[in-house]
């Protein structure tokens, strides 16, 4: 009986592997979408994230044209934020994680890196499938102790309007 229960606990360990960034996202727990870029001229301008005692991620609220997403993840957890500049865009993201997300860089087009939490575990790497595309959203789920499965979501950055 216990080598079954190893093997299910091994296989479950395996299995939250896949999808850490995969446009497939499944699983099991509660699924979340921060939406970013739903009109022409949105932007992120920042990204909060929640951290557990151990370093896990919590929870996750994103901010577009000044407005507050709701707290997607799990209630508690030390918020930990970057504010984007005016004009400034996500490009690349990368990050830890095992059972739990415990680590995020996020690069910028002006150069910036942000990096919340600590690198342990399996690396991942994002990075949009174009060039001139930059982060709109972030999809993922958690379980009853942290996000577990996170993608990223890439479109065209706004366009600038000169008069």
């Amino acid at each position: 009986m216990r080598f079954l229960l190893v093997l299910v606990l091994l296989g479950g360990i395996a299995c939250s592997f896949h999808g850490v960034l995969s446009n497939q996202l499944s699983g099991i727990g509660n699924g979340f979408f921060t939406a970013g870029e739903e009109k022409p001229g949105d932007r992120i301008e920042a990204i909060q994230f929640f951290l557990g005692a151990l370093g896990e991620f919590k929870g996750i609220q994103v901010k577009v044209n000044d407005q507050w997403s709701e707290k997607y993840g799990l209630s508690g957890g030390n918020p930990e934020k970057f504010t984007l500049w005016k004009g400034e865009n996500i490009t690349k993201v990368s990050g830890y994680h095992n059972l739990c997300i415990h680590s995020i860089t996020m690069e910028t087009n002006l150069g910036r890196t942000f990096t919340i939490g600590e690198p342990t575990g399996q690396k991942f790497t994002a990075s949009p499938p174009e060039e001139g595309m930059v982060l709109s959203g972030i999809r993922g789920f958690y379980g009853a102790i942290c996000i577990q499965k996170m993608s990223f979501d890439w479109k065209h950055a706004p366009k600038k309007t000169t008069i």
